[in-house]
């Protein structure tokens, strides 16, 4: 399968990463959260904008990191070693694939699932297993 970054107008690359059996001490803190997605968004080569977070009372916590590309999202469940994040970019020379591979090992995840986007595109929706394929036959 082979994938056209250029074929639409957008160019928007988005994945949405789930991660799973990372420490709850981690997931409930909001600036080791906060970090991560900021050096995230560096390590891709993005354009920090601005953030937002916000801790919950209990636990967890939800947060966005605003990129001139574009944003990177969370919602954190501690209590389930559980968060979801939302990293999507425009153009193409930002490449979000690198800021999910820093998230899942800066979070020592024991388990994740990533599902990559091509948005503006119909047929844009590949598993990010066969992305990377893909990328890897061009």
């Amino acid at each position: 399968m082979a994938v056209e970054l250029g074929s639409h107008d957008t160019r928007g690359r988005h994945i949405l990463l789930d991660v799973w059996g990372v420490d709850y001490d981690l997931l409930n803190d909001l600036e080791a959260v906060k970090d991560t997605m900021r050096r995230a968004a560096i390590e891709c080569g993005a354009t920090i904008v601005d953030d937002s977070f916000h801790r919950f009372p209990v636990q967890g916590l939800s947060g966005v990191v605003v990129l001139a590309e574009s944003h990177i999202s969370v919602h954190t469940f501690p209590e389930h070693g559980y968060a979801s994040f939302d990293i999507f970019t425009c153009g193409d020379h930002i490449e979000p694939a690198v800021a999910c591979d820093y998230i899942v090992r800066r979070l020592k995840a024991e388990r994740h699932y990533a599902r990559y986007f091509v948005r503006g595109d119909e047929q844009g929706i590949f598993e990010a297993q066969d992305f990377a394929l893909a990328r890897s036959q061009r």
